[in-house]
């Protein structure tokens, strides 16, 4: 430093110096404008809050970056699963120690209280679907004796309106199931995206954080929407075509039936395709746009005589702090999409492979109108199936490529 100013004239050099440092904590504070608070709130709790060390380092997030809006994530875990039981900062002090195996036990323990929270209120349903489709086989099979008589069709008629009541309640307690996690998925980005887009923008990515945050929200808006009011009221609808058509011995919906279960798969394939396509083409150009403004600056800071270097070098370990953070919360987000959807999967499945099974079972000793019903009502809960993964998979791999393509604003520096 003292070697560079006795280069120059005396008063001039004093003033380039100035500017020089001026210019340096002019660009970090349009870079990162709440630094400089947070580090005076943790300074003033240091001093009066007087607290013990082992509260200070309780939480490395929570104490670090007060400000990324974490509080409200950590609000919407305890109303879903209880006060304390799921904690957000945890989870990604685990993921960045690279602890793994805290994480997969807390996902599993609370996947399987809500697998059984899930499966409470619904084998009774199928349980009396079974009794009644076998009792149905057993009366019909009774009542062939007498063929010139109509006791047999009667109580088929009566069975199957019977088993009509049964699966009609078992599959809405599904369709409940599907439509409350779809809503819960939903409600999770609404609080997640300030704060990871926060962090996208903390890492260097302003203009991506920018753009992609407006395309994720109504991404979000439009799946609630679609899913909400066209899909899953599809999918009652093909429900109780399939029930209704198999009344008759000549099934008389069997193309509205096909082309509503296509509908409902294309449907999806589509939502999927259009909004990651979206996403690809805009993490093409945006990430390298931040990059290219970032490296801008990074030389202007360079090349300031003296503190250049030293500048530099702060700015990119802020950088690299930045990415760290957002990769966290990034990782954090995609378990905690699982962990909210993996009761409601695991109880879909379940069902679909029990009816599948209830349905092979019945097929040698029941009427095939009844056999034609449990069959529908596996082909309905593997489309419940399809929509519950594809609304996990879209945000997911949303959250996964934002943050692959806008580490190129680190490493492009």
């Amino acid at each position: 430093m003292g070697k560079v100013i006795r280069c120059l004239p005396g008063k001039w050099g004093y003033v380039l110096m100035v500017i020089g440092i001026s210019a340096v904590f002019g660009l970090w504070w349009f870079l990162f404008p709440g630094y400089g608070s947070q580090q005076e709130d943790r300074g003033g709790r240091g001093k009066n809050g007087g607290e013990s060390k082992e509260q200070g380092q309780e939480s490395l997030f929570s104490a670090d970056i007060p400000d990324l809006g974490l509080e409200d994530i950590q609000e919407f875990l305890n109303r879903q699963y209880g006060e304390g039981k799921v904690s957000f900062s945890a989870m990604m002090e685990e993921l960045v120690k690279g602890n793994f195996r805290e994480a997969k036990e807390t996902v599993f323990r609370t996947f399987w209280e809500s697998f059984l929270e899930e499966m409470g209120g619904s084998i009774g349903f199928l349980g009396q679907a079974a009794v009644l489709g076998i009792l149905g086989a057993v009366f019909a099979q009774a009542a062939a004796v007498f063929p010139s008589s109509r006791i047999a069709e009667i109580g088929f008629f009566i069975t199957y309106l019977l088993t009509f009541t049964c699966l009609t309640a078992s599959f809405f307690t599904s369709v409940e199931t599907a439509g409350r996690v779809v809503e819960n998925v939903l409600d999770f980005m609404k609080v997640l995206l300030p704060s990871f887009f926060l962090a996208v923008a903390f890492a260097g990515g302003s203009i991506s954080s920018a753009a992609l945050y407006s395309t994720v929200v109504g991404g979000v808006s439009g799946a609630q929407f679609f899913c909400g009011k066209v899909l899953l009221p599809l999918i009652k609808v093909y429900v109780l075509l399939v029930l209704a058509g198999n009344i008759s011995r000549e099934v008389f919906v069997r193309r509205l039936t096909d082309g509503l279960e296509k509908g409902v798969r294309w449907s999806l394939k589509t939502m999927v395709g259009i909004f990651l396509g979206l996403q690809m083409v805009q993490t093409m150009i945006l990430p390298f746009a931040d990059s290219v403004k970032r490296a801008g600056v990074q030389k202007v800071v360079s090349a300031i005589p003296g503190i250049g270097a030293g500048a530099e070098a702060i700015l990119q370990v802020t950088m690299g702090t930045g990415v760290l953070i957002k990769n966290t919360i990034g990782g954090a987000a995609v378990l905690l999409l699982v962990l909210l959807a993996a009761g409601p999967v695991a109880k879909l499945c379940f069902f679909l492979i029990l009816y599948q099974g209830a349905a092979a079972l019945m097929e040698p000793v029941c009427d095939k109108r009844i056999t034609a019903c449990a069959e529908g009502m596996a082909k309905a809960h593997l489309l419940l199936l399809h929509l519950v993964i594809a609304v996990i998979c879209l945000f997911a791999l949303s959250l996964g490529i934002i943050c692959a393509s806008t580490n190129a604003v680190y490493f492009g520096g």
